[in-house]
Parts: C-alpha cells; structure tokens; sequence
C-alpha cells in the first residue's frame, strides 16, 4: 500500500470521526438518564456495523489481489463516491432555511401584545424587554435535527439502531474500495480495515473515553461540546466533506488514467 493510499484512508477514517451529529448524538446519550448504557449500545452498533462491512470486504477478496488492483473498477467506485458526497452537499447547501427563520419571526401584534409605553413600565421591565429585542435581532444559531431531541427517552435497541444507521456510507465503500486496489493480501486488509474502525470510531467514543480520563469535568466538557457542535456541526461536515470529495475524485480519476 503506498503512500497516498494510506493516506486517503486516514482522510477517510477521520472524516468518520468527526462526523459532528454523530459526535453530538453520543453527548446527548451519555448526558441522558441510563446514559452510559445507552452510548456504549450506540457505539457498539456503529463498530459493528462497520465490522460488517470489512468482514464482508475480506469475505469477498480476491485470492489474486495484484489482479485487483490492476482494476479500474474501484477507481470508477471512489470517483462515483466522490460525486456522490459532493452532489449531497450540494444539495444541502441550497435547501431553503427558512422554515427555521419564519418560525423565529414574531406574528401580528395584538393590542395585548403591543409593548407598554415606557412610562409604565420600571426600569427592570425595560431591560428584560430589550434583552428580548437584541436576541429576537440575533442572527439564529445552528440547531440540531428534531430527531435528536428524542434521544433522552430512546431506549438501548434504538441506540444500537441509530449507532449502525449514522456512519457515513459512502465514505465507508470509499475506504473499502481503497483498500482493495492496494493489492494486499487477506491479512494485511484485515489489519489495515481494522484500524480504519478503530480511528472512525474515536469520534463516537470520545465521550466515554472523558469518563475513564477525566470523570470529574466530563458534565463541564459534555455541555461545551455540545454548544459547539450544534454551532459549527453544519460547517464542520460540509468543510470535511468537500476535502473528502475532492481527495476522492482526484484519485480516482488519476487511478483511471494510469
């Protein structure tokens, strides 16, 4: 495996571990009544799932691998992922959000709604009242999906559930389709997918690894990942995932032309 390979794969891995919504949905969980429990259910089916898939690549791997790597096939395989992160990214950055902005925008005011005149009003009230306007005027901040705010009362299947659903899959038949066309034999892929998971996975652990590490400030952290998370998640996905896409196609295209 040279270089460049090895190289795209680790892009490929970190790319999974920083996933932000699978980061976030973790702190949710461990934050959550039974939390522990729940994270190490979410994990263990994120793991599994991508054991899955790399029991799968070795099941299937050709007994002559420099054969394999001779093909053109995987590079078609990594440039059609690359397109495919690229055209949802795409996607969502022209998706409206302006449900979002409607919802924060103030109805019609009623003549019960209509703010006193400030002569009836004390000084204390005043106050309240314009630190209501100044956040009303604040641009809205990144939110999570809806479907995350369901992660305090779900129950340890779900968890295992969501854990398998939430990896991306694209860059997973990426990482594989990287591997095959190194040409290494059965052992050396089992090495190597082997610790494409263990680096994919950090992200999803890192919560429960703060508990073995730093147990006393793990409430103080959790909530500051979180705050940054729902903040920065969107630009953090889409910087990741264009690098990703971009990385793809390009070795894709120069393992098809060479």
């Amino acid at each position: 495996m040279d270089v460049a390979s090895l190289l795209t794969l680790l892009l490929l891995a970190l790319a999974l571990a920083v996933q932000p919504w699978s980061v976030l949905a973790a702190v949710l969980l461990i934050t959550s009544e039974g939390g522990v429990a729940k994270t190490m259910a979410y994990v263990a089916g994120w793991v599994l799932a991508l054991v899955a898939v790399a029991v799968a690549t070795i099941a299937l791997y050709p007994e002559t691998p420099k054969a394999a790597a001779s093909s053109a096939w995987t590079s078609w395989v990594e440039i059609a992922a690359g397109v495919a992160l690229g055209g949802w990214l795409l996607i969502r950055s022209r998706r409206p959000g302006a449900a979002e902005t409607d919802a924060r925008q103030p109805g019609p005011q009623t003549p019960e709604s209509q703010p006193r005149s400030s002569w009836s009003q004390s000084p204390e009230q005043q106050s309240s009242e314009e630190q209501d306007a100044e956040q009303q005027k604040a641009p809205p901040q990144g939110a999570q999906p809806k479907w995350m705010s369901r992660l305090d009362s779900m129950s340890l299947l779900p968890a295992f559930v969501l854990g398998a659903f939430l990896p991306n899959y694209a860059i997973v038949v990426a990482a594989v389709s990287n591997v095959v066309q190194a040409g290494l034999s059965k052992g050396q892929a089992g090495v190597i997918l082997t610790l494409f998971i263990v680096v994919a996975s950090a992200g999803v652990a890192a919560p429960l690894l703060l508990l073995v590490f730093r147990r006393d400030a793990a409430p103080e952290i959790y909530q500051g990942w979180r705050v940054w998370l729902i903040a920065n998640g969107q630009r953090v996905l889409a910087v990741v995932l264009a690098v990703v896409a971009v990385a793809l196609i390009v070795k894709g295209i120069i393992g098809v032309v060479t």
